[in-house]
């Protein structure tokens, strides 16, 4: 095998080995995935691109927050904990995909900021990438290369 030919199969290994070394890191780190889904961006009233979640509550639903002791200066979508419960991350091969598993999901996405309540803000993803994405695959690469 050539020189030339052994550099393009090397390159080949290291091009195909991003995607699922990605969807590795994604697997590995669902529950930090689901918190900043959940407390960092829901529970502060943030939507996926970071704006806040419009109509404010209600007079009465506010009433119905302070006896329970939670937030009303913001909607953060949580009132039983069913929706945070339920949220989900699945890894597939060339995208993430966030879902919500509560029958009523449907209707807080009519409500409220249309489908832009789940999904992660740029910011999270650019340090998820720097710090947990690119050295996974930086590691991937290294060994790919002493073989």
């Amino acid at each position: 095998m050539s020189v030339i030919s052994r550099f393009n199969r090397k390159l080949k290994q290291l091009k195909d080995s991003i995607n699922p070394t990605i969807q590795e890191t994604i697997n590995k780190h669902k529950p930090l995935i689901i918190d900043q889904q959940t407390e960092e961006q829901m529970f502060e009233g943030k939507d996926s691109e970071g704006l806040n979640f419009v109509p404010k509550y209600a007079l009465s639903t506010k009433k119905i927050k302070q006896k329970k002791g939670q937030p009303t200066n913001r909607v953060t979508l949580k009132d039983s904990g069913d929706l945070y419960k339920s949220i989900t991350v699945d890894a597939l091969t060339n995208e993430m995909i966030i879902k919500a598993n509560v029958e009523y999901f449907k209707y807080l996405v009519v409500h409220y900021n249309r489908n832009k309540i789940l999904g992660l803000n740029e910011e999270f993803l650019d340090k998820f990438t720097c710090k947990l994405i690119v050295p996974n695959i930086q590691t991937k690469w290294k060994s790919i290369i002493r073989k």
